[in-house]
C-alpha cells in the first residue's frame, strides 16, 4: 500500500491518492509472514485501508483510535510491514492536528520497523514521511530536500515508478514554492517521465498538469499555461477534485488577465469564488473535527503507551522463559569457542606479526622513494633554474647592449621584439619556479618580515608601470581612505608581488581607460586591516570565466597580443593570499571593467629605528666613479663573460676574466683587484669553494652571480663569506648599484 503526500500552497500534508495497484509490496508482506498470521494480515490490511479513508474524510479522532488498534495488533503479530504503515498513518494524524513532535516520534518508530523489515521501499516511504515534516519548516527545509533525494535514490534502485511519482511530485512542489527554477525544471522533467504509468491515479495527473500550468504562467508562457490548466480542469471536474479545482480556476483567471482577456478572466474568477466558498465550508467542518480530535490526543497517547508497555511485558516473559536455555547453550558454545579462539588468536598473532614486518619494510621503502623523489624534484628545479636563466642572461644582456648602441632604425623593431621575447620567457621561468615553491610550501608569507611604508611601496609599483601606462594610454590613480598607518610590519616583497600582478593585469586588459588602486584602512588594537581594491575600466571578464582565470596557465582574452602573459600571475596571487590567511574576490562586468579586492592585516609600527647619521655611511657615488676600477669576473660561460665585461667596460672598468674558481685564486694572489664577481656553478672549483679559500687571505668584496633560485642558495652564499648577491639575468641598473654599494663600503672600511 502506498500513499502520496502533496506539499503545496493549497495542500496541507494530506493524502492525495491511495495506489491500490501496489500489489507487489503486499505480496512481499505475505511471503515474509508465517502461515498462522495470514488471517491477521488480512485483518491488518483492512484496518490500514480504514485508516486512510478516515483520514481522507477528516475524521481524525476515529483515525487515531483505528491506528492505535492497528499498531497493537501489528506488534503482537510481529508484522513489521503493518507496524510501519500504521505508525506512519498515526504520524500524519498528529501532523494535521499540529503536534509536530509526536508526528516525528511516530515517523521514527515507523522508520525502525522499515529497517527491521529490510524492505527498501518501506525505508524510502519513511524518508518521504520525514520530508513532509521538514520542508514546511523554513529552518530545516534543506534537511527535508535531503530526505527527498534519499527516497528518490531508493525508488530508482528498485525501479519503483509509483514511489518515484510521489517523490518527484512532492519535491517539485517544494522547489516551485522556493522559486528554485533551475532545480525545479530538472525535477519536473523527471516527473513527466513517469506521468504515463498505466496505474497512475487521475488525482496525480491533475496535480502534475496544474503544476505545469503554474510554471508556464510564472514564466510568461500563457498559451502553454492555458493548455495545462485546461487538462487539469477536465480531470478535476470529472473526479470532483474540489480543492484542486479552486487552484486551477485561480490559475486560469490569472492567465486570461495577463493576456488581456478580461471577460474570460472574470468567468474563471467567478467559478473560483464558487468553488472556494464550498471548500471553505468543508474546511470549517474539518477544522471542527480537528478541534474535537485534539481533545482525544492525550487519551490516545496514554492508550498507545499502555499498549507498548503490554507488548514490552509480553516480550520480557518470553525472554525469561528462554533465558535459562540460552545460558546453558551459551556456556557450552563459549567453552568450545574459547578453545578455538585461543588457537586462532595464536595463529593470527604470528601471521599479523609477519604481515606487520612486511608492511613496515614497504612503508620504509616508500618513504625512501618519496624522499628521493622530493630531492630529485628539488634538484631538477634548481638545475633548470640555472640552465634556463644562464642563456637568458646572455640574450637579454646582448640585446640591451645592442639597443644602447643606437642601432639603425631598421633594426630597432627586431631588437625590441627579441628583448620582449627574452623578458617574456624570463617571466615564465620565474613564475613557474615561484609556483613550484608555493606548491611545495617553501614560500611562507611570514618570512622576510620588514618595516615599510605602504604609500611608498605603492608609489614605486605605479612608477614601474609607467611605460605600459603610456603605451596603452591609461591613467593610474591611487585613493586612500580611512586610517592608513605611516609604517607597517610584514612582507613587503609578498605584498609587492600581489599588487604587481593585479596592477599588471589591469594595465594589460585596459586601453585608453583608468586603473585605480583604492586602499581603505581600519585600525584596531595596534593592528591595521587594509582592504585593497584594484579597479579598471577595461574589457571585463565573462561570469563563466572568473573561476578559470585563477587556474595555472589560464589567460584572459586580451586584444593586445603584446601582453598575453604567462597565465600564472593570478594563480600566484591566490596562493600567496591563501598562505597569508586571505583570499581574492572578483567583481566584473564585460565591457565595463573589473575589480579585484583582498584584505591584509599588519602590525602598526609607531616609530622606525633612528636612521644612521649621514656622516657614518657616505652616499653611494655616481656610476662614473666605477672608472679605473679593477674587477675580476669569475664566469665559465663565454657569452656571459662577454655581456658582463661589455656592461662594465662602458663605464671605464678594467675587467679580468677567470674561467673557474681555481684560476680566480691564482689571479688574486698575483694581482690587485677592487672587487670580484663570482659565479656559483663552475667546473674545477665552484664559487662557494673559491670564496672560502679567498677569505683565508683577503677581505676583497665578492658579489655572487647566480642563476639558481635565491632562497635555496642565500644561506650558503652569505655563510661562505660573500658580501652580496646578483641574480641572473639581472636588471642592469640594479647590477650597477649593487657593485657601487659594495665598492663604496669596502673603500670606507679600508680608508
Amino acid at each position: 500500500m502506498r500513499k502520496y503526500f502533496i506539499i503545496g500552497k493549497f495542500y496541507c500534508l494530506c493524502f492525495l491518492a491511495l495506489i491500490s495497484s501496489c500489489k507487489e509490496v503486499s505480496d512481499q508482506k505475505i511471503t515474509t509472514t508465517s502461515k498462522e498470521h495470514i488471517a491477521t494480515y488480512e485483518q491488518l490490511d483492512s484496518m490500514l485501508d480504514r485508516s486512510f479513508q478516515l483520514y481522507t474524510d477528516g475524521d481524525f479522532d476515529a483515525s487515531l483510535q483505528n491506528n492505535l488498534k492497528t499498531i497493537k495488533l501489528a506488534e503482537a503479530a510481529k508484522n513489521n510491514y503493518a507496524a510501519h504503515d500504521s505508525y506512519s498513518y498515526l504520524g500524519y494524524d498528529y501532523l494535521v492536528l499540529g503536534d509536530t513532535i509526536q508526528a516525528l516520534e511516530s515517523f521514527n518508530k515507523s522508520y525502525q520497523y522499515a529497517i527491521a523489515s529490510q524492505e527498501p521501499i518501506l525505508k524510502a516511504n519513511s524518508y518521504l514521511d520525514f520530508a513532509s515534516v521538514y520542508v514546511n519548516d523554513s529552518m530545516q527545509r534543506d534537511k527535508g530536500i535531503e530526505y527527498f533525494n534519499k527516497a528518490l535514490t531508493i525508488y530508482n534502485e528498485v525501479n519503483d515508478s509509483i514511489g518515484l511519482q510521489a517523490a518527484y511530485l512532492n519535491y517539485a512542489l517544494v522547489l516551485f514554492k522556493r522559486d528554485d527554477d533551475a532545480q525545479f525544471e530538472t525535477v519536473l522533467d523527471s516527473l513527466k517521465n513517469y506521468s504515463n504509468h498505466p496505474g497512475l491515479h487521475e488525482s496525480f495527473k491533475t496535480s502534475v498538469y496544474n503544476l505545469e500550468g503554474k510554471n508556464a504562467l510564472r514564466k510568461g508562457r500563457y498559451q502553454d499555461a492555458k493548455v495545462q490548466f485546461t487538462r487539469a480542469l477536465a480531470l478535476g471536474k470529472k473526479n470532483h477534485f474540489a480543492q484542486a479545482l479552486e487552484d486551477i480556476y485561480k490559475g486560469l483567471a490569472t492567465t486570461y488577465e495577463k493576456e488581456g482577456d478580461y471577460a474570460k478572466a472574470y468567468t474563471m474568477l467567478a467559478k473560483y469564488d464558487s468553488v472556494s466558498q464550498i471548500n471553505l465550508e468543508k474546511k470549517s467542518f474539518l477544522e471542527s473535527k480537528k478541534a474535537t480530535a485534539k481533545f482525544e490526543i492525550e487519551k490516545v497517547e496514554e492508550q498507545l503507551n499502555q499498549a507498548q508497555l503490554e507488548f514490552a511485558l509480553e516480550e520480557e516473559k518470553v525472554k525469561q522463559r528462554t533465558l535459562i536455555a540460552y545460558v546453558l547453550v551459551a556456556l557450552i558454545v563459549f567453552g568450545i569457542a574459547t578453545i578455538i579462539f585461543f588457537y586462532y588468536l595464536s595463529h593470527k598473532r604470528k601471521t599479523f606479526i609477519q604481515t606487520l614486518k612486511e608492511k613496515n619494510k614497504e612503508i620504509e621503502k616508500a618513504k625512501i622513494e618519496a624522499e628521493e623523489l622530493a630531492r630529485v624534484k628539488s634538484d631538477f628545479f634548481s638545475t633548470i633554474s640555472h640552465e634556463l636563466r644562464t642563456p637568458l642572461y646572455g640574450v637579454i644582456g646582448l640585446t640591451s647592449i645592442l639597443l644602447e648602441k643606437h642601432a639603425h632604425k631598421k633594426d630597432l623593431q627586431e631588437l625590441e621584439s627579441l628583448k620582449f621575447s627574452a623578458d617574456y620567457l624570463l617571466a615564465l621561468v620565474n613564475d613557474v619556479l615561484h609556483l613550484n615553491k608555493l606548491d611545495s610550501k617553501k614560500a611562507q608569507h611570514h618570512q622576510d618580515q620588514d618595516v615599510f611604508s605602504l604609500k611608498e611601496l605603492i608609489s614605486n609599483i605605479l612608477s614601474s608601470f609607467e611605460y605600459l601606462r603610456l603605451q596603452n594610454q591609461n591613467k593610474l590613480e591611487v585613493e586612500y581612505k580611512g586610517s592608513i598607518p605611516a609604517l607597517i610590519q610584514g612582507s613587503s616583497t609578498e605584498l609587492s608581488q600581489i599588487l604587481m600582478n593585479l596592477v599588471g593585469n589591469a594595465c594589460k586588459f585596459t586601453e585608453g581607460g583608468t586603473i585605480k588602486i583604492k586602499v581603505e584602512g581600519r585600525t584596531k588594537n595596534n593592528q591595521s586591516t587594509l582592504k585593497f581594491a584594484i579597479k579598471d575600466t577595461g574589457q571585463g571578464i565573462a561570469p563563466d570565466k572568473i573561476k578559470q582565470i585563477f587556474e595555472e596557465f589560464a589567460q584572459g582574452e586580451s586584444k593586445n597580443i603584446n601582453y598575453q602573459g604567462t597565465g600564472l600571475g593570478l594563480c600566484i596571487v591566490k596562493k600567496l593570499l591563501h598562505s597569508a590567511g586571505s583570499d581574492i574576490h572578483v567583481a566584473s562586468t564585460p565591457g565595463k571593467g573589473s575589480v579585484f579586492s583582498f584584505s591584509m592585516t599588519y602590525p602598526i609600527i609607531e616609530e622606525l629605528q633612528k636612521p644612521p647619521n649621514k656622516n657614518d655611511i657616505p652616499m653611494i657615488p655616481d656610476i662614473t666613479s666605477l672608472k679605473e676600477s679593477r674587477i675580476l669576473i669569475v664566469e665559465d660561460n663565454r657569452i656571459n663573460q662577454m655581456v658582463t665585461q661589455k656592461i662594465l667596460e662602458k663605464y671605464g672598468v678594467i675587467c679580468t676574466i677567470a674561467q673557474h674558481g681555481k684560476e680566480a685564486l691564482q689571479l688574486l694572489k698575483q694581482q690587485s683587484f677592487d672587487l670580484v664577481l663570482m659565479d656559483i656553478n663552475m667546473p674545477v672549483m665552484n664559487g662557494i669553494q673559491a670564496t672560502q679559500e679567498i677569505r683565508t687571505f683577503s677581505d676583497i668584496p665578492i658579489i655572487a652571480l647566480t642563476a639558481v633560485e635565491l632562497e635555496e642558495m642565500r644561506e650558503k652564499i652569505y655563510k661562505c663569506g660573500m658580501n652580496d648577491i646578483i641574480v641572473k639575468p639581472y636588471d642592469i641598473e640594479s647590477f650597477e648599484q649593487t657593485i657601487l654599494k659594495s665598492l663604496q663600503e669596502y673603500r670606507v672600511q679600508t680608508a
